[in-house]
């Protein structure tokens, strides 16, 4: 659930609050000030466990965990059954 939630605080950084709102001066600076910190809150929360998962499985099955991770909502990093 972390992922995801990290990966749409990261996404909606994305959207220009300012320009949306029709702030300026000062408060367009706050906007994007508040943008930036949306994204970097993001990052580390999706990091943390994207890490985690990293050092679980390898960088061979991070894709796949990821995938896993987005889709189920499951933290646990646990791998994913490899089909045979």
């Amino acid at each position: 659930m972390k992922l995801r939630i990290g990966v749409l605080l990261w996404v909606l950084s994305w959207v220009p609050y300012g320009l949306l709102l029709g702030l300026s001066g000062g408060w367009l600076t706050l906007a994007w000030a508040f943008e930036i910190l949306l994204g970097v809150v993001g990052l580390a929360l999706a990091g943390t466990v994207f890490g985690r998962a990293i050092h679980e499985v390898g960088w061979k099955g991070a894709p796949r965990v990821a995938w896993h991770m987005l889709l189920v909502g499951d933290d646990s990093g646990e791998p994913v059954a490899e089909a045979p």
